[in-house]
């Protein structure tokens, strides 16, 4: 059995894995963003486990650019923390031996495992959390790039540029994303309605539901959402020409929101002269749900260090 820990900007998710994929046991934790009291909350969970299951090592999805050796050349969200030697201090803390993938890199093995990339050589997943994260699988091989960071879906920019200022303001970080992006946006215009005089949601689902249920101003937000997100996803498919791309995160369970993402693809696809004529030669990148939502990232990571072990 494996320990796999998935961290999040917002929580760490952890799971005990069978050999074969099962998940024993799972739960969450807030992400503590610095060192010590990141550490230690890894160790402790991984001692209580430890006390019932007989486990061979851990497997951590992390967010950003985890080096060959395990040191988190950055680290997402989770400034305080970059350069930590997670691998390193994790191991020598638990005295069992760590493995750390990149999050987006993970749920992409973890779909060609057990989910919905079984049958593709070919194909991404855009991982839709506090940012936008990806996986590319070419050649049934992840694509880390020249310097390991092959997959920052959420850097790209496709509108507002300015002269002056931090252009990562204007990424898809913060429009296509589901926590930056529709979430923040719609907590925004409420607040400026309002004059302050408004709770702000805590989860993006919130905001699905509000659209779906046809409040305006969510219905509004929603779509400028979902029309940043379709942009991305046109780019993508025009410069890797993926079979599929796979949408993960915990705002890929909801119906509704995928229903709309495909049917917005479909819309912006018909009104691009290029891709609409891949599109009629049968050759076009599916959009799908990844199949294993919000475990993809703990089951890579699980398999990760599966490999890593019998290797």
């Amino acid at each position: 059995m494996y320990l796999a820990f998935d961290i999040g900007g917002t929580f760490v998710k952890y799971g005990v894995v069978a050999d074969d994929g099962e998940i024993l046991e799972k739960g969450k934790f807030p992400t503590p963003d610095e060192e010590k009291p990141f550490l230690s909350a890894l160790t402790e969970t991984t001692k209580s486990l430890s006390a019932r299951f007989e486990l061979a090592g851990i497997g951590v999805s992390a967010p950003g650019t985890p080096n060959k050796d395990g040191v988190m050349v950055n680290f997402g969200g989770l400034t305080k923390m970059y350069g930590l030697p997670l691998r390193k201090k994790l191991s020598a803390l638990t005295d069992l031996p760590v493995v750390v993938e990149n999050d987006a890199n993970a749920a992409a093995i973890a779909e060609k495992w057990l989910g919905a990339g079984k049958n593709y050589s070919d194909y991404m997943v855009m991982a839709l959390g506090t940012g936008i994260g990806g996986g590319i699988v070419i050649n049934n091989q992840i694509y880390r790039g020249g310097h390991g960071i092959a997959g920052e879906f959420g850097w790209a920019l496709t509108s507002g540029i300015t002269a002056v200022g931090e252009l990562e303001d204007v990424s898809q970080n913060f429009k296509a994303a589901a926590v930056m992006g529709l979430l923040r946006t719609y907590n925004e215009a409420q607040k400026s309605i309002t004059h302050n005089n408004f709770t702000p949601l805590l989860e993006a689902k919130e905001v699905v539901d509000l659209a779906e249920s046809g409040d305006k101003v969510a219905g509004i937000v929603f779509e400028q959402f979902l029309c940043d997100l379709t942009v991305n996803l046109m780019n993508l498919t025009a410069c890797f020409d993926p079979e599929v791309i796979l949408i993960g995160g915990g705002i890929s369970a909801n119906d509704y929101f995928i229903k709309r993402l495909q049917a917005k693809w479909s819309e912006l696809i018909e009104r691009h002269f290029g891709l609409s004529r891949i599109k009629n030669q049968g050759l076009l990148t599916e959009i799908k749900p990844a199949g294993l939502q919000n475990d993809a990232g703990m089951l890579g990571a699980a398999y990760t260090i599966k490999m890593k072990l019998k290797s």
